[in-house]
C-alpha cells in the first residue's frame, strides 16, 4: 500500500482542516486495519477458505473507510 501524502483538509472541497488529534485517530484506525489485512494474508496462506478472506477483506475495507469518514466528518455532498 502506498504512503499518501498528508493532508490538512485545507486543499480538499468539502472537508474542514483536520487537527493533529484527528490525523492521530485515522492513522492508528488505518494501522488497525492494515494489520487486520495482513493477518487475513496469513490465514489464506495457512489454509483459510479464500471467498472468506476475501468477503473479510472487503468489510475491513468499508469499515475503515467508514471509520475514517466518521472523524474527518465530510460535507453530506462528499
Amino acid at each position: 500500500m502506498s504512503e499518501a501524502k498528508p493532508q490538512d483538509g485545507s486543499t480538499v472541497k468539502g472537508y474542514r482542516r483536520l487537527t493533529s488529534g484527528d490525523i492521530e485517530v485515522m492513522n492508528r484506525l488505518k494501522d488497525v486495519s492494515r494489520h487486520f489485512l495482513n493477518l487475513l494474508d496469513t490465514a489464506e496462506e495457512t489454509g483459510a477458505d479464500p471467498r472468506w478472506v476475501a468477503m473479510a477483506k472487503t468489510g475491513m475495507e468499508k469499515a475503515c473507510v467508514f471509520a475514517c469518514r466518521s472523524v474527518v466528518q465530510p460535507d453530506d455532498d462528499c
